[in-house]
């Protein structure tokens, strides 16, 4: 094959252009530090290198975000070291103010340096850290303690938030901060539960009962039976006597016998507090057997709070089918049902039914009231068959359960034969013991010091006695707090050692996809670049060649 000149000359300059396209992307590299400069550079690496930056962002975030979360809890905690400090020098005031020799003047010195304590407390409260409440809950932008402009020393009522001196503005909703992803830290406390003993739960209800204890939840319950009593005694109160035959009776015209049951275990006296919780009744299946095709009649009367609801089933051919579809059908279709979907939905009277389980399954309104259920079955008689079926239990009444608990630091006793006609059982329940309002004790430790008050609970600031107890109950809720706010700092604190070691394993597996080895790099160049200069020499001697070399 002959090979022209030209052909060499573009041989060459082919070969002069790739070693400089080399020597350019090793320059590249080389400048850059990266072997992955642009797509075409490895197409194989683009997805790995675009999710671990991506998964680098991410874990940045991460960091950052705990880091805050961990300065503020540092924050927190120096405020938690002040009140602190608040209920250990108003405990040794409280002590030196029982010395009966003190007079007036001295006593009225002792209660004004409470009260600057309580202004003390105060500031703690409504701390501010980057500009929000850090004991607001979600409400960071409003300050969680005010006064109470209503209060009244002799209204104060230790189950009643409405007689405290301070007021709550913030909610009951703790920060929660994402650790690794889908896993959430409470990173804060709620005012609440650090300066009124609320639990967050009871928080939510409303503090319509601030100290709960120990609850009991009773089994279903009935009417009771004459004889069968049930004696209530809240520590060293007089007993309190429900009676089986006076009390625990469900007369007709009366619609909420639950309701009825939790006032009496909330009366007066018994230290508790009793809640009704809605009847749920499962019926079954519905099941009726040998019903004939318009001839033979399923009627069921739905009563709750004095209002009834009624249904009936005639066959396939009439209006509603003999099935649990039927049954839902025409539920659905009475006056005044709604929130309905294919298998449920509220009846007029507040019961709610549901089919989804394969049994019709009626709950009551959530006052506790009874659902009564009367059904009929007529037989036309033009076949002979006998239908047959229907709800679980036929005809009944189905009451709701109650909730009891103590409504303050003391241990209530639950006694008597009648308990098992309510569905609960004997025993002592536990009192909200362990949480107190830090404000109300500072406010009538200063009161009953004025007043000289050492041991009389009820004179003036219940005594200085039972405050100095309630002092104890506050520190230790307060220690209780903090160490659990150490314990959750602790964890943020690993947490971000955890993300900090995946940023570096993140870092490796980039930088393996990535980045150049630059000895490596610099090499190539060297070689690259005699490899151009000789070929640089090659090409200009080859340009020199004549024809009149050839004669």
């Amino acid at each position: 094959m002959k090979v022209t000149e030209n052909s060499t000359y573009r041989l060459m300059q082919t070969n002069l252009d790739r070693i400089n396209n080399d020597l350019l992307t090793l320059r590249n590299q080389g400048a850059t530090g990266l072997k992955l400069n642009k797509p075409s550079d490895d197409p194989g690496a683009i997805r790995p290198v675009l999710t671990t930056r991506s998964q680098l962002q991410q874990n940045a975030r991460y960091i950052e975000t705990m880091g805050h979360a961990g300065d503020t809890m540092a924050a927190t905690d120096g405020h938690l070291a002040s009140v602190e400090n608040v209920l250990v020098r108003a405990k040794e005031i409280a002590i030196n103010a029982v010395n009966s020799g003190l007079s007036q003047t001295d006593l009225a010195t002792l209660a004004d340096e409470i009260a600057e304590l309580k202004n003390q407390l105060l500031d703690s409260a409504n701390a501010v850290v980057d500009g929000k409440y850090i004991f607001a809950g979600y409400q960071e932008d409003t300050k969680p303690f005010t006064a109470n402009p209503a209060y009244d020393p002799n209204l104060y009522d230790q189950n009643d938030v409405t007689t405290w001196p301070y007021l709550y503005n913030g909610d009951h909703n703790p920060t929660r901060l994402e650790i690794t992803p889908g896993e959430f830290l409470e990173s804060n406390l709620t005012g609440n539960e650090l300066f009124m003993g609320i639990t967050n739960e009871i928080a939510a209800t409303g503090s319509i009962n601030p100290y709960q204890g120990q609850s009991m939840t009773s089994g279903p319950i009935g009417v009771g039976t004459p004889g069968n009593d049930i004696t209530i005694t809240a520590g060293t109160n007089p007993p309190v006597t429900i009676s089986g035959a006076l009390d625990l009776t469900d007369p007709v015209g009366e619609n909420n016998y639950a309701g009825k049951v939790a006032a009496l275990f909330s009366q007066a006296g018994t230290g508790l507090v009793g809640t009704a919780n809605a009847a749920t009744v499962d019926l079954g299946p519905l099941a009726l057997a040998d019903f004939v095709d318009t001839e033979d009649t399923y009627s069921l009367d739905i009563t709750s709070g004095g209002s009834t609801v009624s249904v009936t089933l005639d066959g396939p051919s009439g209006t509603y089918d003999y099935t649990l579809s039927g049954m839902a059908f025409a539920l659905a279709n009475t006056a005044g049902a709604t929130n309905l979907t294919a298998t449920g939905g509220t009846l007029a009277n507040g019961v709610r039914y549901d089919i989804s389980s394969g049994s019709l399954v009626l709950t009551g309104p959530a006052d506790g009231s009874e659902i009564e259920l009367d059904e009929t079955i007529i037989d036309g008689d033009v076949t002979a068959t006998l239908p047959s079926g229907g709800i679980s239990g036929s005809d009944q009444t189905v009451y709701g359960t109650v909730n009891i608990a103590p409504n303050s630091s003391t241990d209530v006793n639950i006694a008597g034969a009648g308990l098992a006609d309510v569905g609960l059982t004997a025993d002592t329940l536990n009192g909200a013991s362990g949480r107190i309002d830090l404000f109300s004790v500072l406010t009538r430790l200063e009161e009953a010091i004025r007043a000289g008050n050492i041991d009389d609970i009820n004179g003036p600031g219940g005594s200085l006695q039972a405050q100095i107890a309630n002092l104890e109950i506050a520190a230790n809720q307060n220690r209780t707090q903090r160490s659990t706010l150490g314990a959750r700092a602790m964890r943020v604190d690993a947490a971000i050692l955890h993300q900090e070691d995946a940023r570096v394993d993140l870092k490796q597996i980039l930088s393996r996809y990535q980045d150049a080895d630059i000895l490596q790099v610099y090499n190539d160049i060297i070689q690259k670049e005699s490899a151009f200069q000789a070929a640089l020499s090659i090409t200009g001697r080859v340009s020199q060649i004549s024809i009149l070399d050839y004669f």
